[in-house]
Order: C-alpha cells, then structure tokens, then sequence
C-alpha cells in the first residue's frame, strides 16, 4: 500500500524537475523530500528517481507510480465530490488562495456574504502570488485559488484545473491628486513605482510606458500595492494600478486616476481541480467571491473620468 502524501510528493517532483522546487513548491525541506522518496522506493521496491546535478529524473518504475497516482488523486477528489454532492449544503472547510488586491477588494464582502449564506462553510485563506497559488491548487495544498490575466499575458493552462472568469477589474495611471499632469505620457518625467522584476504587472506596466514613447525611471521596486498607492499620493512616484487597489483604499480623495489608451483592464479568475469543481462547499465560495466582484464593479463604473486619455 503506498502513501497518498509520498504520491503527491513525487507528482510534485516529476513536475517541477527537482527536489528544490519541488520543496518550494510544497513548502517542504528538501531533506525531508528526500527522505519520503526513500520511504516509498522501499514501498515500491525499486528506484524511482535518478539524480543528475541540480535536476532529477524519474525511472520507468517512478514514471509508472506516477501515472497510478495522478489517477488516484483525481479520484479522490471525484469521490470527494460525490460525497459531498449528497447532502448538497455547503459544508466543511474551503482553502482559499489569494493575492494582495482580490483580498483587499474582495474577501470583506465574500465573507460577508458567507456568513448569511453558508454559515457552516469554513474559509481558511493564505494571500500569496497567483502563478504559486495556482501550482498548489493543483497539488492540492488549496481548494480554490484566484489568478490574473493582464491584456497580452494568459493564465497558464493545465488540464486538471477549472477557470472561471470571475470579473475584470481597469487598470489605471495614479498620481497625486494636486499633479499637473493628465497623461501617461506627461507623467515620464516622474519617478514610478513597481512591483518587483519578472511580476506580470512590472512587465505590462513598463511596455505601456514603452508604448507611448518613454523608458519609465523605476525608482521603487515593491511588492506592496499600498505602499504603491502612499507613494503616489505623496507624489513620490507615478503608478499604474489595478482598480481592486484604487478602489479599496483610503485615499481615494487624495491620488488621482487618469484612464490609460484603450481602458485596459486584466481579467480575474477562480480555479480548482476540475474534479472538485461540483463541489457544493467550492460552488458557493465562487458565488461569494462573485456577489463581492459584482459589489465592486458597480462601484467601479464611476470612477475613470470621461476626459481620459
């Protein structure tokens, strides 16, 4: 009988490549990676990975286990599913993740609503970047994530995932409240704020600096979107924000938000195991995180001044 945890742990590995990223993936020392792979090569009575510098590979008996294991895991989720699609009520414990914005906007609202709707339904959340959450969503460590898609970069597609498009969220230009300036491109002179490099929102944010004819000064590299908003309402910085942040803040009276050419907006989604997307605990999650987006859109649709640019 071989140990669903070790499984996993060694889906993990034939994926990531390695037993480093293996362990970030699973939050894990690599030493204990590498002494659960001990334990179920002694269960499978053969060798299962083969060490080359920094990578691994699997052998043909690990290729085999993990190919069993796939199938056991999304059964599991199947029986979940059908288990708790007796009963039908919301039940149980939901594990969320979720990055800084969609929490801010968001998870007020959503647990709002859960509280009236699912009072039984426990919602465990962990903020954490999309792309991350996505990957645990599939290895099981979460229920349920929430990712982004800005205009020109998309989701990334796995099989074993179910996306739904939750909402879209304008992208804006923020700067202080009292600048003089009304444009992306009059603002170049400025310093600007972003988050840190290889994030999707850094890399779409300079290409539309690039776009209208200017390489923007990235003074601040920073992961916090609040510190972003205070930046910018301090006229420390100029900013390109999504509305989940703007619309959220305290400060709203205090930046000024100038509409960006073609009114971009990133597209924002849930995503579970397919296998466990009927069930009825995950269903209302994504109705509350629905009824919450809903809630902000209305708000929204006030915000972005009619002279844009």
């Amino acid at each position: 009988m071989y140990d669903i945890h070790r499984l996993r742990i060694l889906l993990e590995i034939h994926e990531r490549g390695s037993l480093a990223a293996a362990s970030r993936t699973l939050h894990l020392t690599s030493s204990a990676i590498s002494q659960q792979m001990t334990a179920l090569e002694k269960e499978a009575g053969a060798p299962l990975i083969r060490r080359s510098g920094r990578s691994v590979r699997l052998t043909d008996e690990g290729l085999i286990l993990v190919h069993g294991a796939r199938a056991i895991l999304r059964e599991m989720d199947k029986t979940a599913t059908r288990i708790a699609q007796f009963s039908g009520e919301p039940l149980g414990t939901v594990r969320l993740a979720i990055f800084q914005s969609a929490a801010m906007a968001l998870l007020p609202t959503a647990l709002s609503y859960l509280e009236q709707n699912a009072p039984q339904l426990i919602l465990e959340v962990v903020q954490i970047d999309p792309e991350t959450g996505l990957e645990l969503t599939r290895s099981r460590q979460f229920d349920l994530a929430i990712t982004e898609s800005y205009p020109h970069h998309f989701v990334p597609e796995h099989e074993d995932l179910h996306l739904e498009l939750l909402t879209t969220d304008p992208i804006h230009l923020v700067l202080a409240q009292d600048s003089p300036y009304t444009t992306l491109t009059e603002a170049k002179s400025l310093p600007w704020v972003f988050e840190r490099e290889h994030n999707t929102s850094r890399i779409w944010g300079i290409n539309q600096c690039r776009q209208a004819g200017f390489e923007p000064y990235v003074r601040y590299s920073i992961e916090d979107l609040l510190t972003h908003v205070r930046l910018a309402e301090q006229g420390y910085a100029a900013a390109i924000l999504p509305g989940f942040v703007t619309s959220s803040t305290h400060h709203k009276t205090s930046i000024k938000l100038i509409c960006l050419p073609e009114h971009p907006e990133r597209q924002i989604f849930t995503a579970s195991r397919i296998d466990s997307a009927g069930q009825p605990n995950i269903a209302m999650v994504r109705r509350a995180l629905s009824y919450a987006a809903g809630a902000l859109k209305h708000h929204q649709e006030s915000m972005c001044p009619s002279d844009s640019i």
